[in-house]
C-alpha cells in the first residue's frame, strides 16, 4: 500500500442539492461525495473527461478502467452485492470485480488537500474486513457492505499499513 497526496485542482462548487451536493465546473449534473471523489482522482491522472461518470456496476468494469482501479471514500458501499453475512458478500465481490488496484480517497475541503491511500486486493480485502459492516441498504432492506465514516482509527491504520509497505521495500 502507498500513499499519494497532492492539491485538489479540480473546479467545483458546494450546492444546497438535497441528495447530491457538487456541481463541477458549473455543470447541471450534481454529484454525490464519492463521484466527486471518482472525478478528483481521475483529474488528477488526466483522465477526467465527461461531466458524467459512467455508472458500471462493479463486476463490469472500473471506476477507472485506464488502471483497472477501484475508488472508494468515506461511508460509501461496497457493491450492490445482497448476502447474509459480510464474508459472503467479500467472496462474491472479489471472485467477480476486474478491479487490480482500489483508491481510498479522503479531502479535505477547506484545505484542498487529496490523500489517496492505493491498495491491491490483499490489502483492500483486509481493510474492508476492518472497516466495513453489512447494511440494510434502505428501501429493499436487502442487506449489503458498507464502509465506516472516515475515523481516526482507520488513517491511523491506512498509515500504518502504507509505512509497513515502506520498510518492506526498503
Amino acid at each position: 500500500m502507498y500513499k499519494r497526496t497532492y492539491i485538489n485542482t479540480l473546479p467545483y462548487e458546494y450546492t444546497d442539492n438535497p441528495m447530491s451536493h457538487y456541481l463541477i465546473n458549473g455543470s447541471t449534473h450534481h454529484k454525490n461525495h464519492g463521484e466527486l471523489m471518482e472525478s478528483i482522482a481521475k483529474y488528477n491522472r488526466g483522465l477526467y473527461t465527461s461531466d458524467k461518470n459512467p455508472n458500471t456496476s462493479f463486476d463490469k468494469g472500473s471506476d477507472i478502467p485506464e488502471i483497472a482501479a477501484s475508488v472508494k471514500s468515506s461511508d460509501c458501499s461496497l457493491a450492490r452485492i445482497h448476502f447474509d453475512t459480510a464474508t459472503k458478500c467479500l467472496k462474491y465481490y472479489f471472485k467477480h470485480v476486474p478491479s487490480k488496484i482500489w483508491i481510498w480517497v479522503e479531502f479535505d475541503e477547506k484545505t484542498g488537500i487529496v490523500t489517496e491511500y492505493i491498495m491491491n486486493k490483499s490489502e483492500f480485502g483486509a481493510f474492508a474486513q476492518k472497516f466495513s459492516y453489512l447494511h440494510y441498504e434502505s428501501g429493499t432492506r436487502a442487506p449489503k457492505m458498507r464502509f465506516r465514516k472516515t475515523s481516526k482509527k482507520m488513517i491511523a491504520w491506512l498509515e500504518m499499513m502504507c509505512a509497513r509497505s515502506a520498510q518492506m521495500a526498503a
